[in-house]
């Protein structure tokens, strides 16, 4: 086993990269846009690098629990790769500037689900839809796993439905109980989640990145190692990035609230993006969408707990509307799951619809 020297290498490089970014972030801030822009996409970079080697390192730490497809994607691989957004909001409220701080938390936070149930969901459907064309698949559908898509949004749903009415009463005690009703439900989640049995034909990635390319064997401490670099890429981007969007909310004098709607989730959604539409083409389709709606499931519970507890909490019309989307797009599947008995591509691409009118009616606004 030669695990030490590769892993060294791959740290001290990450350590290089995050520390030389976050100097170039600050010294720079008073500067030009562009080298802003730059610094964000070298963070979506490291975020995608990340992501990777986590989702590599799922894959075999799934194999090796026996777990399902589902419950590796909808907590493992979910709650990894829901940790840049839900750090974001974190990083802001303890670090970030005063005055824009709460409104890059509340926006993270909110933005999280939304990007999860709308966009995330669109380049699903995009992806079944190419993989259709290029006669990958004889339907233009995905084939997860229904019963597990049910439970999810089963939860998912109720859960919004319930933060929507904590927004609304905007009440201190009501907040604090509603905090720690999302708590509860995440568990009862996790616990439902671990018992569901594998389909037949799962099957999970052989090869480990770091025994691959590192030569590190196949043990159970090199893949959690694997798993912990890929998250470290992935947190190291994350908090450079929250960096990056208060200085160009600062520069361009747009509400960073906006701002952290729009672009955070877009960044730190990559992960989930990137990792469903991987296990996609590779036809591992209960893996891509239990770790969206995993994701989806987490994001609407822990980190919205942490603003209801730490934030004001005082949400306008434009937040609002993106909790009821994100309930809306969640309900338009399950529907038409429970109808067709199946997920079609199409279903998906309404994410899109959803997300382009939302932008709108942001843009429009602001």
């Amino acid at each position: 086993m030669r695990p030490i020297p590769g892993v060294a290498a791959v740290l001290a490089s990450l350590a290089c990269v995050f520390f030389f970014l976050r100097h170039v972030a600050r010294a720079y801030a008073g500067l030009s846009y562009p080298v802003v822009v730059l610094i964000i996409i070298l963070c979506m970079a490291i975020i995608l690098g990340g992501c990777e080697l986590f989702a590599n390192g799922v894959e075999n730490l799934g194999r090796h629990m026996n777990l399902s497809h589902a419950a590796a994607g909808g907590i493992l691989a979910a709650v990894g790769t829901a940790l840049p957004e839900t750090l974001i909001p974190i990083f802001a409220l303890i670090s970030g500037a005063k005055q824009h701080s709460e409104g890059i938390a509340v926006g993270a936070i909110l933005g999280a689900p939304f990007m999860l149930s709308t966009l995330a969901m669109f380049f699903l459907g995009v992806t079944v839809f190419i993989l259709w064309l290029k006669k990958d698949r004889k339907r233009p559908l995905l084939y997860a796993n229904i019963n597990t898509l049910v439970t999810d949004l089963s939860f998912f749903i109720p859960t919004m439905v319930l933060v929507l009415m904590v927004s609304l009463w905007g009440n201190t005690v009501i907040k604090y109980l509603g905090a720690l009703g999302l708590i509860i439900v995440y568990a009862v989640f996790c616990k439902i989640t671990l018992s569901h049995e594998a389909e037949e034909g799962e099957e999970y990635e052989e090869k480990l990145y770091f025994n691959c390319y590192l030569g590190c064997s196949r043990t159970l401490a090199n893949m959690v190692v694997q798993i912990v670099i890929g998250l470290l890429f992935i947190i190291a981007g994350a908090h450079i990035f929250i960096e990056c969007i208060t200085i160009v909310s600062i520069k361009s004098g747009i509400s960073s609230l906006v701002l952290s709607l729009i672009i955070s989730p877009i960044a730190t959604e990559l992960e989930e993006k990137y990792n469903s539409i991987t296990w996609t083409v590779k036809g591992k389709d209960t893996l891509a969408m239990a770790n969206i709606t995993g994701a989806m499931i987490f994001q609407s519970t822990i980190p919205l707990s942490i603003g209801m507890v730490f934030t004001h909490w005082t949400l306008g019309h434009t937040e609002l509307l993106n909790i009821m989307i994100a309930i809306a797009m969640a309900a338009v599947i399950i529907i038409t799951v429970k109808i067709k008995k199946t997920l079609p591509g199409w279903t998906l691409l309404i994410g899109g619809i959803f997300y382009a009118a939302y932008m709108v009616r942001i843009f429009m606004h602001y």
